[in-house]
């Protein structure tokens, strides 16, 4: 008993799933995708019904097993039993052969359960090995209709047909699980830094000072100045901060700013040679820098 595979309830479940997973469509058209999709129907055909056999194979093995064991254990308790019927005193003290035989039974009662439970395992054997056979015959059958199949695109294009190049309906399929999610702001904010179109979107408020650290600069009559209206209209403007932004500038530049300065200090009258005494200090504290 101790050489005998353990057979119980899982290892038959397993077996019946593996056997539900072989299953191979066959295409109403198989001219329209090619000769690859045929041809690879007839290897995945053929590699289920050579798993098929090997389970077969093994499934046939644990059968003859159990029978062998069972055959074994029938014959010792047999003997056992005529054992008893001779030698026993108490079995032998039976009014009848049924209650001899019932006596010497419950004396061998632990023998009696294991050939109960191998007579129940080698059943259960038996029944998967009925729908193991069912599965290969299926799976020939598979393989002669795909037989057929082949021959008749022979005949197709015989007549002037020709191998599509259609796209498998299992290839067409979008696994939208195994998709990576992608914000969709991030997509936007990747899609404008490489067009160059961004730079218009950017929060002003962030880039600007607020308008309570800003001082309104007025006149001496408490008005207002339209200058620096208009300057804080130009420097606050989305526009004037792109333009910033990106390093160009349309109205001012450093040709502009050296032209001013250099005329503000070309030789005249009044600034015609800068003393040599002057320090860096009081050149920047001329030029209010």
């Amino acid at each position: 008993m101790s050489e005998l595979p353990e057979i119980n309830s899982s290892a038959i479940d397993a077996v019946f799933s593996i056997l539900s997973k072989m299953e191979v469509e066959l295409d109403e058209d198989p001219l329209q995708f090619g000769p690859k999709r045929l041809n690879s129907k007839v290897a995945e055909t053929r590699r289920l019904l050579t798993d098929c056999e090997s389970l077969f194979l093994k499934v046939s093995q644990w059968l003859q097993k159990y029978r062998a064991a069972y055959r074994t254990l029938e014959v010792e308790l047999d003997l056992e039993k005529k054992q008893l019927f001779a030698n026993d005193p108490e079995v032998r003290a039976g009014r009848n052969v049924a209650d001899r035989d019932a006596l010497a039974t419950m004396k061998l009662r632990e023998k009696a359960q294991a050939i109960s439970k191998v007579a129940q395992t080698q059943a259960d054997l038996e029944s998967l090995l009925t729908v193991v056979k069912a599965k290969r015959v299926d799976l020939k059958d598979l393989q002669t209709r795909l037989k057929d199949q082949i021959n008749l695109c022979r005949e197709e294009i015989a007549l002037g047909g020709k191998w599509g190049s259609k796209s498998s309906p299992e290839a067409s399929k979008v696994d939208l699980d195994s998709a990576p999610n992608v914000d969709k702001k991030t997509l936007r904010d990747l899609q404008n830094m490489f067009l160059g179109t961004g730079v218009a979107e950017l929060d002003v408020s962030i880039a600007s000072p607020s308008s309570d650290s800003l001082q309104t600069p007025t006149t001496s009559d408490g008005v207002v100045s339209d200058a620096s209206e208009e300057s804080e209209e130009s420097e606050d403007s989305p526009d004037n901060f792109a333009t910033q932004f990106s390093g160009k500038s349309s109205d001012w530049d450093s040709d502009n700013f050296l032209e001013d300065l250099s005329d503000s200090y070309s030789p005249g009258p009044s600034n015609s040679k800068v003393s040599e005494s002057k320090t860096v200090e009081d050149l920047l504290r001329d030029l209010d820098l």
